[in-house]
C-alpha cells in the first residue's frame, strides 16, 4: 500500500474553465448567517473561475468514529448510505472541497477532486475515503480551535486541583464543606503531543507558573513556548513519572493507538490527573478504569472515547473521579471564522500553485 501511495500522481486544478468548490458541512455550523454568507462570498471573490456550491454530506457519528480508526475503517463500509443525486453530481464536478466527511472511494466518485480542506484537526475519517491512492491532497484544521480547547483543558485541571466537583456536590446537598485544593504553580504537567492544541495549553500553564514537560516524536523540532523540557516518545514513561497531570493531544496513527496503557498509568504519580482531548483510541480504557478504581490515579477528564457516542452502560460512566464530555472542548463560534480564513488562504495558495498550510502527509497519516 505504501508503494501505491508513493506512485499516486497528485491531481491539479484545470488550466481553463470553471473550478468547482464544494462546501459539504451545514453552513448553519458557522453560526451567524450573515457572517457565513460573507465568508462564502469571500471565497468566490478569490478568482472569477470559482463556482462555490453548498451541498451537505454528513455521515452518522458512529460511522465517522469507525472510519477514524485505521484498523476498522474498511469494515464500516456496510454502514455507509448511498449518495443522493445532488451529492453525486457535485462530487462528479468538484475540484476542491471543505468537508467533515467524504464517501468511500472518493477517487472514483470525484474524478477531478484535487484538494480537501478538513473541518477538524483529526482527518482519519477523510483519509479512509482513499485520498492517498487517488493523489488528492488533504489539509487539516489544526490550530483553528486550539485556544478554545486549551481553555477547556485549563478548566478541567483547575476543576480537579481546586476540587470544584466536590464543592458543587456538597452545595447541592446543602452541606458546608471545606475541601482545600492544590496550588498548581507547584505542579509538573506533561503534554503528550506538541501540536497547536498543547502549544496553546503550554502557554497558558506557563502563566500559572507550572513546570511544563512535553513528549513528541521529533525532539529536534522548533521549541514550543512555555515547555521547559521535551522528551522523545521513546522516553514517555520517564516523563509521565514526573507529572501531576498529563494532557494527551495526539492524532490517531498506528503508533498512537493504545499509547496509554496499564504501564503508563502505573508510572504516573499517585493521585495524578489524566486528560485526553486528542483521540480515544490512544487510551486503553479498561487500563484507565483499573488505575482509577485502584486509587492510583486521582482522576481523568475525557473529551473523547474509543467509541463515540460513549454507549450507555459503558464502564467509563461509573468509573470513579472521571469527568466525561461529548467531544465538545472546541468552540464552533470561534473555530469557523478561523477555519474559513484558513480555507480561503489555502484555496488562494492552490490557485497560485504554492504550498498549502496544514497539509497532511498521507503516507504518515498526520
Amino acid at each position: 500500500m505504501v508503494a501505491q501511495r508513493e506512485r499516486a500522481v497528485t491531481r491539479r486544478l484545470p488550466a481553463e474553465g470553471p473550478i468547482v468548490v464544494g462546501i459539504l458541512h451545514p453552513l448553519s455550523w458557522y453560526g451567524d448567517e450573515r457572517e457565513a454568507a460573507a465568508a462564502v462570498d469571500a471565497l468566490r471573490a478569490l478568482d472569477d473561475r470559482l463556482q462555490v456550491e453548498c451541498v451537505e454530506y454528513l455521515e452518522a457519528h458512529d460511522l465517522r468514529t469507525a472510519r477514524g480508526n485505521a484498523a476498522g475503517a474498511d469494515a464500516a463500509r456496510s454502514m455507509a448510505q448511498p449518495l443522493t443525486a445532488e451529492q453525486a453530481d457535485l462530487f462528479q464536478r468538484a475540484h476542491a472541497m471543505i468537508a467533515l466527511d467524504l464517501p468511500y472511494d472518493i477517487g472514483q466518485l470525484a474524478p477531478h477532486l484535487a484538494w480537501v480542506q478538513g473541518v477538524g484537526a483529526g482527518t482519519g475519517q477523510l483519509q479512509s475515503a482513499g485520498l492517498a491512492d487517488a493523489g488528492i491532497r488533504l489539509t487539516n484544521a489544526a490550530g483553528t480551535n486550539a485556544v478554545a480547547i486549551a481553555e477547556f483543558v485549563i478548566g478541567r485541571i483547575l476543576e480537579f486541583a481546586k476540587r470544584f466537583a466536590e464543592l458543587a456536590h456538597a452545595q447541592r446537598e446543602g452541606r458546608w464543606l471545606s475541601a482545600y485544593g492544590s496550588e498548581i504553580s507547584q505542579w509538573t504537567v506533561g503534554l503528550v503531543g506538541l501540536g497547536n492544541i498543547n502549544a496553546a495549553v503550554a502557554s497558558r500553564l506557563a502563566a500559572f507558573g507550572v513546570t511544563v514537560l512535553g513528549a513528541r516524536r521529533n525532539v529536534d523540532a522548533d521549541a514550543v513556548a512555555g515547555v521547559d523540557q521535551v522528551y522523545p516518545i521513546s522516553r514517555l514513561n520517564d516523563m509521565l513519572a514526573r507529572c501531576d497531570a498529563v494532557v494527551a493531544a495526539v492524532p490517531e496513527t498506528a503508533d498512537s493507538i493504545g499509547l496509554f496503557g496499564a504501564k503508563q498509568f502505573a508510572v504516573m504519580k499517585r493521585d495524578a490527573l489524566f486528560v485526553n482531548i486528542g483521540r480515544g483510541s490512544a487510551v486503553d480504557e479498561m487500563a484507565l478504569i483499573g488505575a482509577l478504581e485502584s486509587g492510583h490515579l486521582g482522576g481523568a477528564a475525557l473529551d473523547v472515547a474509543s467509541e463515540e457516542p460513549l454507549p450507555a452502560g459503558h464502564p467509563l460512566w461509573s468509573a470513579p473521579n472521571v469527568a466525561i464530555s461529548g467531544h465538545c472542548a472546541a468552540s464552533p463560534a470561534a473555530m469557523f471564522p478561523n477555519l474559513y480564513r484558513l480555507f480561503a488562504d489555502n484555496l488562494a495558495r492552490l490557485l497560485r500553485g504554492d504550498s498549502l498550510r496544514n497539509e497532511v502527509d498521507l503516507n504518515r497519516g498526520y
